[in-house]
């Protein structure tokens, strides 16, 4: 029945004008899927991919400013949906008024429709008839969309030149951390430097510091892309912490099937952001990406998982691409391994160099995603894609 929607924001609105009660599972081969709920075409809560129990934590801090949590240990043992039982629980006990039980719940959703505004709808379940038992409010899907995109459309007029593939379902879950702070200090004043440093310890992503500073995503973003620039700063992943409440689930006999994909694409450069930004390009077309930070640390891991393909950086702090390149293919396990040159020079000279050393081809910084494809392409056997 919504077979022609080709985006998520062309499948809510036919959810919504369909006036449709279920379950819509958004699937990811690297996080939890996301699910969001609907009761007679109107959005009722949201939840999963990466995060969901910081979600739920932080629309709680944000929105309730006497929240402690002891309103969650104390609490008696919730059903499977253990985020929207504690929030019927938090009214009952008289913790949170039924305004901002609201406020809430349209922050969580709000937020899980705005990192989902660009997904392909090819990953999308339908389940008819599956409930959340939520009925304080009933969002519209057509507000809940233009709100996000013109989030989304700001992030793009910010980014677009230098992120191209980081979309809203990766950079707000990314955590902002200080690489060079001897740049940093030297160009900004002693104030800010405490200040940003304070928020940039690794530990909190984009969206834990928008609502700790009370400010728009947009402009935490707008704050830091010109610092990233400047590599003073760079993004990281970080885990989810822990649900104060794990439903015990019965196994049953299926097995998940395991995802089949086309090889193992390896990622040696310093920068996390690169291989965030690679991994973007690569999944769609099947494969999967090895991301590798410290190659002179991480020989032995990149050894371990024999990639199909590597995309190395020539400049990186301990060792340069030229130098690793020409060890790799000194080596037994890397001889026939294709190996591309990743950087953002692209002279004669430096074609000549990756040539000497081994390398087999070169990709220009930031990727483009038909040369990325063209590539793997030509390096991956066709029987084994």
């Amino acid at each position: 029945m919504l077979t022609q929607a080709q985006t998520l924001s062309q499948y809510l609105i036919a959810l919504s004008e369909k006036r449709h009660t279920g379950e819509l599972v958004v699937q990811s081969t690297t996080i939890e899927p996301w699910k969001l709920y609907f009761y007679s075409g109107r959005l009722i809560y949201a939840t999963g991919g990466p995060h969901s129990v910081r979600r739920w934590y932080r629309s709680l801090r944000r929105h309730s400013q006497d929240f402690s949590n002891s309103w969650v240990t104390n609490m008696r043992r919730p059903d499977d949906h253990w985020e929207v039982d504690f929030i019927n629980q938090a009214i009952q006990c008289g913790h949170i008024s039924l305004n901002q039980a609201k406020a809430i719940i349209q922050s969580i959703v709000e937020e899980v429709v705005l990192t989902l505004v660009d997904y392909p709808a090819e990953q999308m379940q339908w389940h008819p008839n599956r409930m959340v038992a939520q009925q304080v409010v009933f969002l519209s899907v057509q507000q809940a969309l233009v709100r996000s995109h013109k989030i989304y459309n700001h992030w793009q007029a910010m980014g677009a030149e230098h992120l191209p593939t980081l979309l809203p379902h990766q950079l707000p879950y990314l955590s902002p951390i200080v690489v060079n702070q001897r740049g940093l200090r030297l160009h900004v004043t002693a104030t800010k430097y405490e200040r940003l440093t304070r928020w940039m310890q690794g530990n909190i992503t984009l969206w834990d510091m928008a609502a700790q500073t009370n400010r728009s995503l947009t402009d935490v973003i707008k704050l830091l892309l010109p610092l990233v620039y400047r590599g003073w700063v760079d993004f990281q992943q970080i885990p989810d912490i822990p649900a104060p409440y794990v439903p015990q689930r019965t196994p049953t006999p299926e097995s998940s099937p395991k995802v089949h994909t086309k090889g193992l694409i390896a990622c040696i450069d310093d920068s996390p952001l690169v291989s965030k930004v690679m991994a973007e390009l690569v999944q769609p077309l099947g494969y999967e990406v090895l991301p590798v930070t410290k190659p002179v640390e991480q020989i032995s891991t990149l050894s371990q998982h024999q990639p199909d393909l590597i995309f190395l950086d020539i400049t990186m702090p301990n060792i340069s691409g030229y130098e690793l390149c020409k060890f790799l293919r000194r080596t037994d396990a890397f001889y026939d391994t294709p190996i591309i040159i990743l950087t953002g020079r692209d002279g004669m000279l430096d074609r000549m160099r990756a040539k000497m050393v081994g390398a087999d081809d070169f990709l220009a910084k930031p990727p483009v995603p038909e040369k990325v494809a063209q590539l793997l392409a030509k390096y991956i056997p066709s029987e084994q894609s």
